[in-house]
């Protein structure tokens, strides 16, 4: 009676594993059935029997080769693929990139590869391989996004946060200044708004991703190292994509200079942002307008974005800040604190046009 049971239960879990891979089912049986009509057909053929076993013989040896030798180095390449490290390995990400054959993706609020005992092995190892036309792409956070506030607060206040990216993209503007001008194309820069859920490191099918703890810096925590086809590697990419392609991303050159424009002539101009409030470094401006003036100049500010969008904003009007102004020492703070030195020209306030 039990004996019954065991095979009626067998029977019932056979059907229902068929019944939920019956596609697999329906492949495997037309598969069955045009083996056995070619293995029926050929019997009329010569050397039959001995045709069989050579071929049967070869697919054989063939799978064992791929289970006992090839499966195993296969398996071991997944183990590598996917893991969990204690924290990113500065170095090792180095050598990668240095080995780089197609791309390079950094998705960061700021990265020490730029600083201190890590910028120049890396920046070398860029240099090489934008030599060899491997595309790099780094996406920075604004140092000006509400985010980058956010992420310090996260970090206690002990993590100068703004400092650390304006340190970031002042080595980038450099470096990217002093390539060959053939070799700038395949070096991308953008500066994102949002702060995204995680940091992604990628060189080529390797991919090392972290999220943002609260007390340390990402790349103290854990580092998972997947592809780029795992469920996490395609979850970061499309993170990176989005951001590349926001609205709110700017290029490197558009954080460090603001395009003005007062219909008869543009301005190329430095520029500080506190509070929304905008502040132009101005002295070409004015020795341009030495008859007219400067104060009142209604200019707009002509932007794009990622996207290949541009942007004329409203009209403003060009204020200079005299040395009794309480704006000026903020400014003045902020200039140096973007542009890294002693900021001595004179300083434009952008006011909103009243017939705006």
């Amino acid at each position: 009676m039990g004996e019954g049971k065991l095979r009626t239960k067998t029977a019932n879990f056979f059907f229902a594993w068929v019944q939920r891979r019956r596609y697999y089912a329906i492949i495997a049986a037309a598969l069955i059935v045009v083996t056995v009509v070619l293995l029926l057909f050929s019997r009329s053929l010569a050397d039959y029997g001995k045709n069989l076993s050579l071929n049967l013989g070869a697919d054989l040896i063939g799978t064992i080769v791929v289970l006992f030798l090839i499966a195993p180095f296969l398996t071991k390449a997944d183990r590598l693929n996917e893991a969990v490290l204690d924290r990113f390995n500065h170095r090792g990400f180095i050598r990668q990139a240095a080995g780089a054959r197609h791309r390079i993706k950094i998705m960061e609020l700021w990265t020490d590869l730029l600083q201190g005992g890590y910028q120049d092995e890396f920046l070398t190892a860029l240099r090489e391989v934008l030599s060899r036309k491997v595309e790099v792409r780094i996406l920075l956070l604004d140092p000006d996004a509400r985010a980058a506030e956010q992420r310090a607060d996260d970090l206690l206040q002990q993590t100068d946060v703004v400092n650390n990216i304006l340190d970031n993209l002042r080595v980038l503007n450099e470096f990217k200044r002093d390539l060959p001008e053939w070799m700038r194309k395949y070096l991308d820069v953008r500066i994102y708004s949002a702060l995204p859920p995680v940091q992604m490191y990628r060189v080529d099918d390797h991919v090392i991703v972290s999220f943002y703890p609260v007390n340390m810096t990402s790349w103290n925590a854990a580092q998972y190292q997947t592809s780029p086809q795992a469920q996490l590697g395609q979850f970061v990419g499309t993170k990176f994509d989005e951001l590349w392609e926001a609205r709110g991303t700017r290029w490197l050159d558009q954080f460090w200079s603001l395009t003005l424009d007062d219909q008869t002539e543009r301005y190329e101009a430095r520029f500080v942002t506190v509070d929304e409030q905008i502040y132009v470094s101005g002295r070409k401006i004015v020795e341009r307008n030495l008859r007219s003036g400067i104060d009142g100049l209604p200019v707009r500010i002509v932007d794009g974005n990622a996207k290949g969008e541009v942007h004329r904003s409203m009209a403003y009007l060009l204020t200079p800040l005299d040395q009794t102004s309480p704006d000026l020492a903020m400014a003045l703070d902020h200039f140096n604190r973007k542009y890294g030195h002693t900021h001595q020209d004179v300083i434009l306030k952008l006011s909103p046009s009243p017939a705006e």
